[in-house]
Formats: C-alpha cells, sequence, structure tokens
C-alpha cells in the first residue's frame, strides 16, 4: 500500500498499524525513536542518527552498521556535516563539554 494512500485512512488505529507495517515492511525501518531532539531510526542493516533532519551525533557515528562492532565502519556527522573520525572526536568533545558547562 502506498504511503500516499494510507494517510487518507480515517480510523487512527487502521492509519497507525498500517504506517508501522508500511515503515517495516516498505522502508525496512525497524524503529524509530525520538529523544532530546535526536532521531534515531534503525534500518536492517543500520542505525542513523539525525537532529533536525541532518545526520548528528557525539557520542558514536551518525551512520553505524550492526554488523561493524568496532565501529571502523561508522561514517561520523555533526549538524549534518561529513567528518573524518580523527576531526570528529575533537569536534564532538568540544561540543559535549560545552552541553555539559549548560547545564551547570
Amino acid at each position: 500500500m502506498e504511503y500516499d494512500k494510507i494517510l487518507e485512512i480515517k480510523d487512527n488505529s487502521e492509519r497507525t498499524e498500517k504506517l508501522k507495517n508500511y515503515y517495516i515492511n516498505d522502508i525496512n525501518i525497524n524503529n524509530w525513536l525520538c529523544n532530546n531532539d535526536i532521531q534515531m531510526i534503525e534500518f536492517n542493516n543500520r542505525i542513523e542518527y539525525k537532529k533536525d533532519n541532518k545526520y548528528h551525533r557525539l557520542d558514536g557515528p551518525a551512520i553505524q552498521y550492526k554488523l561493524d562492532a568496532d565501529n571502523s565502519r561508522g561514517i561520523y556527522y555533526i549538524n549534518g556535516i561529513l567528518m573524518v573520525k580523527d576531526v570528529w572526536e575533537n569536534e564532538s568533545k568540544q561540543l559535549l563539554r560545552k552541553l555539559k558547562l549548560d547545564m551547570l
């Protein structure tokens, strides 16, 4: 069933169930969580982290492949900017320090 057709369903519970099945079966999303402005979207082979619809993560790769336990193939982003791991480590440390200081 196409996405637009699902949105036309009047019954909320039926529409929600159809959307859930659509994301799992057609888009291959297993889970979609939002917490503190960060979206975690779980696919069959990877997990993606986004903030404001841009890849973003400060505590690991923004695109993390499930079969890669040591994150060596992870792809690192901050605010949608692609970074090599070394640059990302420095940038993320600075941003995390600032966030912690702001909480005090």
